[in-house]
């Protein structure tokens, strides 16, 4: 069977070319054809619609209906889809999950407005996509699904895109401006084996080298239970563990860095590396900071 959209993209072609066709007397005749055919088989769903709600089972019918894409996209286009768009996309919704959740992440419909719908995203923080990439992901799924939906709203998306350029507005008003400033960077992340050296008050870990490790870079470093942050501004290194002051079950695999300010992901907060992690929004937030040396081309931290 032929795609269902291009055989409605060839029957739109068709009526634009025959609009242009130079008979005006056989044009119209045909377009009256057209017409009256797309009447004729609007009253016939319709028809079809009001006998099958009188019947009994007729959810579980009009489920298996509106399953089928060919169908659904020709009582689309007579207006006739007997299910609201807030729960087809709700339907859409509920096949969509068990992937999302699969990825550390779940979708909430909080309502649809001027045909949008809109949504709250939660995201677990651990190897979960960014917010960007999900949203994509989920657009294009329930605008599929449901062809008159007039779009996605996720809720706090738009700040959360604000959030990174409010952290270089808070750089300029709290540091001295740079015209060589780095740009908004992912975080880089770096699984090895380290090497542990029993010391006082803790164990050293050699977790990267010093020479080739970028100004103004941040990285992520796991190695067993180890999972910190590491970064180097203005020619000193700092170490972190990689946990959310507001919720340490979180990371910030995923977070944006704005030499000196990490911003996370989770709940747009900013933490400026160089102020022990202090959160700007929040000052008594601050990332659990780590001891840190350099010996023979090693950065080393004690946890």
């Amino acid at each position: 069977m032929k795609d269902v959209e291009a055989s409605v993209e060839g029957l739109n072609a068709l009526v634009e070319e025959l609009e242009q066709y130079p008979d005006a007397e056989l044009r119209e005749k045909v377009l009256d054809l057209v017409q009256i055919i797309l009447e004729l088989h609007g009253e016939a769903l319709r028809r079809v619609l009001t006998t099958l709600d009188s019947l009994p089972g007729k959810e579980q019918a009009l489920t298996r209906l509106m399953s089928d894409d060919v169908v659904r996209a020709i009582l689309l286009i007579h207006g006739l889809l007997p299910v609201n768009v807030e729960t087809r996309v709700a339907a859409a919704i509920y096949e969509l999950r068990p992937h999302l959740l699969a990825q550390g992440c779940d979708v909430e419909l909080l309502g649809i407005e001027d045909g949008r719908a809109r949504l709250r995203l939660m995201r677990s923080g651990k190897g979960a996509p960014p917010v960007a990439v999900l949203k994509s992901e989920i657009e294009k799924s329930l605008v599929e699904a449901v062809p008159d939906l007039a779009g996605v709203d996720i809720e706090g998306f738009a700040e959360q895109i604000a959030a990174t350029a409010k952290a270089a507005a808070i750089l300029s008003s709290r540091l001295s401006a740079r015209s060589d400033a780095p740009q908004s960077t992912r975080l880089v992340q770096i699984k090895r084996a380290a090497t542990h050296n029993e010391g006082a008050g803790g164990v050293w870990v050699s977790v990267i080298r010093s020479l080739g490790f970028a100004e103004g870079a941040l990285k992520i470093i796991k190695s067993g239970e180890i999972n910190l942050l590491v970064c180097k501004i203005n020619d000193e290194f700092y170490a972190y563990r990689n946990a959310c002051a507001a919720a340490p079950e979180l990371t910030f695999d995923d977070a944006l860095f704005e030499s000196p300010v990490l911003v996370c992901s989770c709940h747009a907060y900013h933490y400026d590396l160089r102020r022990r992690g202090t959160c700007l929004e929040r000052p008594e937030l601050r990332l659990e900071s780590l001891d840190l040396e350099i010996k023979e081309d090693k950065v080393k931290v004690r946890v």
